[in-house]
């Protein structure tokens, strides 16, 4: 399995082999307006290299939302408690 490297941007991405990625490589991506992504992605090939990454991406968004869901509820009982407390 290959290392593969992402670089993101508003309107697209790139899939790079992390072997050949060198330190002026990133900066050149970064003058293109693109962002290397924080993990690096085990792979067979480059396609599989972004269904895991999209499969990652999916999963987090999910954990993201369910303990968004999960702090708002907390909020509102807190906010229905200190109703009781001051109005009673």
């Amino acid at each position: 399995m290959h290392k593969y490297v992402i670089f993101i941007k508003n309107d697209g991405s790139k899939v790079i082999d992390k072997e050949s990625v060198t330190p002026s490589f990133v900066k050149e991506m970064k003058q293109r307006g693109f962002r290397k992504h924080h993990t690096e992605i085990e792979a067979e090939n480059e396609k599989e290299a972004i269904t895991k990454l999209n499969e990652n991406s999916e999963g987090y968004l999910n954990s993201l939302r369910e303990f968004s869901g999960s702090v708002f509820i907390c909020s509102v009982c807190v906010i229905i408690m200190a109703l009781i407390y001051f109005f009673s």
